[in-house]
């Protein structure tokens, strides 16, 4: 626990200088953390035969945010990303074509899932208050993951999916909703976004639901790979989608309820 603390002691001033520097730094830190993420998870498949496509478990991750990138700086439209999914859809299949499908999940979460994630982070922070907004996302997510954790070792009884992720409860999820509600409206009123109290505890409270989702869903790959962690880049915390798994989806949504409060 000392450890994790002293990482996060040191990350998240990290990560609000980073918001703070703008677009390119964003885009430079998803980047990284795009192909690092692609590598944890062609680490994880299993067989030699997957092995040949590890260079497009990293590549198709981190060109799917380069173009987010392109797009967050307007030297590019949204048609890129589609255009980036559709070239390494063609390798991908190929995994598919040879009986191998084990190897072909860990692709697709690599590049559509990683990939299109991460890349809504510069997309995000060069919209008008994106600033605010991608720093909700990253204070929502870790108030519902730090309740529900805490609640669950305080008074969780029932387990959510003891075949995936024996540690999370009912309990500590129902708390991971509640505290996702009450921080995403308090910061929506911090920040002064433009989003109604009640719109902002719905956004908080799915917010909180797609973490717990992304959170097990990693947590099935490792399960499936029989590793603990993703990897071992963060101390005490283990690999970058063991960090970045109850945050990546709700990117997705945070920029999407920007733009739909914003009209």
């Amino acid at each position: 626990m000392t450890i994790r603390l002293i990482t996060a002691g040191v990350g998240i001033p990290g990560l609000l200088i980073v918001l703070w520097l703008g677009t390119p730094a964003v885009g430079a830190v998803a980047l990284v953390a795009a192909g690092v993420g692609g590598w944890e998870l062609a680490g994880m498949a299993r067989g030699r035969a997957a092995r040949p496509y590890r260079w497009l478990m990293v590549a198709w991750p981190a060109a799917f945010v380069a173009s987010g990138w392109l797009v967050a700086e307007n030297e590019a439209e949204w048609w890129l990303l589609w255009s980036v999914a559709a070239v390494g859809a063609a390798p991908a299949f190929a995994m598919l074509g040879t009986g191998h499908r084990s190897a072909f999940l860990y692709a697709i979460a690599a590049g559509p899932y990683v990939g299109i994630t991460l890349a809504h982070a510069p997309i995000l922070r060069s919209t008008g208050d994106g600033g605010s907004w991608l720093l909700l996302a990253l204070l929502v997510t870790f108030a519902a993951d730090s309740a529900a954790m805490f609640t669950g070792l305080a008074i969780g009884r029932h387990r959510l999916a003891p075949r995936i992720s024996p540690g999370k409860t009912w309990e500590g999820t129902t708390g991971g909703l509640v505290a996702g509600g009450v921080a995403a409206m308090t910061l929506a009123a911090v920040f002064d976004l433009e989003i109604a109290v009640g719109w902002a505890v719905v956004l908080g409270v799915v917010m909180a639901m797609a973490g717990t989702l992304g959170d097990l869903g990693e947590s099935a790959f490792k399960r499936n790979a029989g590793v603990k962690d993703s990897g071992i880049l963060i101390p005490g915390h283990g690999g970058i989608l063991d960090r970045l798994d109850s945050l990546m989806p709700n990117l997705v949504i945070v920029y999407w309820v920007s733009e739909w409060s914003a009209n």
